[in-house]
């Protein structure tokens, strides 16, 4: 899924040595260190300033493993979005939720969408500020959430935020309308989910 080195190379920024390192990923030293050195070599750069006290961070080592977290997370949720895929038929659909967003709505339409389709499954997602541009959470949805609802922000007021990024939804809960966002290209669970979704909704 990604250049496994960067296990070592994280490693090794996390502990401040390579000997650490190796010790934590179960591998020799020197194999550690060839790892580090191969992936230095072969992108012509230079992750590590080498001293008798540890290894250090250069710039550009700190940018590779910020970015390299990132990636490793996507693997892992990736792995993981395949293995409920095949434990429940390919039918999983996360919903993120937070303080800020609840997901009242779509809760309580929930048990009419299982009725409806008993193989769709729902997992809860625990999901940041949806408004912090920096952390993503609307433009990385169907990564590692399928389903955001929005209740205190109007369908046009969405539109204008995320317009072009996701595909925006109103829903109705309990004679409250809500805003459902879905990626725009969702799998084909959480498009099922978004027409029973639709379905479920009871007409005010």
């Amino acid at each position: 899924m990604y250049d496994r080195r960067l296990d070592s190379v994280v490693a090794a920024a996390d502990c401040g040595s390579f000997s650490k390192a190796a010790k934590q990923l179960g591998v020799s030293t020197p194999a550690l260190a060839k790892r580090i050195e191969t992936f230095e070599s072969e992108y012509g750069i230079e992750l590590f300033s080498r001293t008798r006290r540890g290894v250090f961070l250069t710039p550009a080592g700190a940018s590779v493993v910020e970015d390299a977290r990132a990636i490793m997370r996507m693997s892992e949720d990736v792995l993981r979005r395949a293995r409920e895929q095949e434990a429940f038929g390919g039918a999983t659909v996360r919903l993120g939720i937070s303080a800020a967003c609840p997901a009242h709505a779509v809760l309580a339409a929930w048990p009419r969408i299982h009725e409806a389709d008993s193989s769709l499954h729902l997992e809860l997602v625990p999901i940041g500020d949806i408004y912090d541009d920096d952390l993503g959470v609307v433009v990385n949805l169907g990564g590692s959430v399928d389903i955001i609802e929005v209740s205190d922000v109007s369908a046009a007021a969405c539109e204008k935020l995320w317009g072009g990024v996701c595909r925006i939804e109103v829903i109705v809960g309990e004679g409250v309308s809500s805003v459902a966002l879905f990626p725009q290209r969702p799998s084909s669970a959480a498009a099922r989910f978004a027409a029973l979704l639709e379905n479920a909704s009871p007409q005010e």
